[in-house]
């Protein structure tokens, strides 16, 4: 990818940034459009100033098809990848020339401070991913105290921890700089900032949550630092950040005109109970608003269900399968404590990745039918769930991960959105709201016209 193909991003992603949200309450007079980068890419948005810039850094198979929060029961007996640090290590260099980078000074993309991006290495890193996964990798192989740094690969520079490659965000910070022209690259403590007037990410070494102007999303590893060098993992560069940051280059994206529309349960499945009613019929109704919503913006729309009937997991993906030019919206509302509340959104668990949750599939050894939409997957995700985190004043849940049953087998991309829970009073009231389904729906409309526009360009090449 070289700094030309840079300055064809569209004039979406140059916008002021986004997102400052707060409690858990639904306000329809919040229900407006605001600017931002969200906005502009995928729709949603609320300026955040960028953190001060410092002189000195601190040193340093398918599963039931919905999520449920209770965490003793399981479907997978892989457990999920936990947050903890791996042990103290020692690094060998093997090759590579090093670069000495002042922190927190404004970079630009001159060739004295930022190597110039080799063509598509992006694109060569996540070719090589698949292959470096060829022996499955679980959390006790992660455990490993091996850790290389590689020699510089057009730019990149790869640490191996454990045979698990991570990527310094040095080297994330220099590729998008031409873009994004980043001015704050800080670490203090276990705290990480790197930003612009254009994009804020925020990152904790040892967690897998990160920010990106404020919207959460759950990385498939913990964020790594050794040696004062933050690591990202070079699969959550390639399956997250990148489709993300530059969704315009999305390999494989493929036009759609039709939106498949997935009301959860039904019939006899009646999911989860709520306050207000069942989950069936919240799921929907709003599938049916989301229907009248997307039609009004002039997608062609299908229906797995429109009435109370029940239909199998398989039969769900089967239909969206069949339809050409289309994408994969489920719905479904959650379940939980009486406190517990929030919007989530799900995508697909990438190859050599575990599940969010233990029971959302465990660890997926040798990948599924739906991770070839994997960039695709995770950029409709961002769209939907940033606009409507960014309208309303919800809890934000993340942007999280699982092997559901209808996302597994789908061939189109495809998201499993929780409309929020039904088991806490105040939000299954507004579930149960004629006002909140138009609304949050309409919200999902726009974001599907942002996902298509974001992705114009990689639609062109096919």
């Amino acid at each position: 990818m070289t700094s030309e193909l840079h300055s064809k991003l569209p004039q979406a992603i140059i916008a002021i940034l986004v997102f400052a949200l707060a409690s858990a309450s639904f306000d329809s007079a919040r229900a407006e459009e605001k600017p931002g980068f969200f906005k502009k890419l995928f729709g949603g948005g609320k300026e955040e100033a960028p953190p001060a810039a410092e002189t000195k850094p601190a040193p340093k198979p398918a599963t039931t098809v919905k999520p449920k929060p209770e965490p003793a029961k399981t479907t997978s007996k892989t457990p999920a990848p936990t947050t903890s640090r791996p042990p103290q290590v020692i690094i060998t260099t093997t090759g590579g020339s090093k670069k000495k980078v002042e922190l927190n000074k404004p970079t630009t993309a001159s060739k004295t401070e930022t190597p110039k991006p080799q063509p598509e290495p992006i694109r060569d890193v996540t070719k090589s991913v698949a292959k470096d996964n060829e022996a499955p990798m679980n959390e006790t192989t992660a455990k490993s105290d091996a850790v290389t740094v590689l020699p510089a690969n057009g730019g990149w520079e790869i640490v191996k921890i454990g045979g698990r490659d991570y990527v310094t965000a040095d080297s994330i910070r220099n590729f998008y700089n031409p873009v994004y022209g980043f001015t704050t690259f800080r670490l203090q403590g276990n705290h990480f900032w790197l930003g612009s007037s254009k994009l804020i990410l925020k990152a904790q070494i040892g967690s897998q949550e990160m920010l990106i102007n404020n919207i959460k999303f759950i990385l498939s590893f913990p964020v790594q630092s050794h040696n004062g060098k933050v690591l990202f993992s070079r699969l959550d560069l390639c399956k997250l950040i990148d489709p993300v940051l530059y969704p315009s280059h999305i390999q494989n994206a493929e036009y759609f005109d039709t939106v498949v529309i997935d009301a959860g349960h039904g019939g006899h499945d009646a999911g989860a109970r709520g306050i207000y009613g069942y989950e069936k019929d919240f799921a929907l109704k709003m599938a049916m608003t989301v229907r009248t919503a997307l039609m009004q913006r002039g997608f062609k729309v299908i229906m797995t269900r429109t009435t109370d009937t029940f239909l199998t997991l398989g039969g769900r993906v089967a239909i969206a399968n069949q339809t050409p030019k289309s994408i994969f919206l489920s719905f479904h509302f959650n379940s939980g404590g009486s406190a517990a509340s929030g919007i989530e959104t799900w995508a697909l668990t990438p190859q050599s990745a575990a599940a969010t949750i233990p029971r959302g599939g465990g660890f997926n050894v040798n990948g599924v039918t739906g991770n070839k939409q994997d960039s695709a997957n995770i950029a409709l995700a961002t769209a939907v769930h940033a606009n409507v985190i960014s309208r309303f004043k919800f809890v934000d849940r993340g942007i999280k991960r699982a092997q559901w049953s209808v996302l597994t087998g789908c061939k189109r991309p495809g998201i499993l959105f929780e409309g929020g829970f039904v088991t806490n009073a105040k939000e299954c009231l507004l579930v149960a709201s004629d006002t909140y389904r138009q609304q949050v729906s309409a919200a999902i409309g726009d974001a599907v016209v942002n996902y298509r526009k974001a992705l114009e360009t990689a639609m062109a090449k096919r």
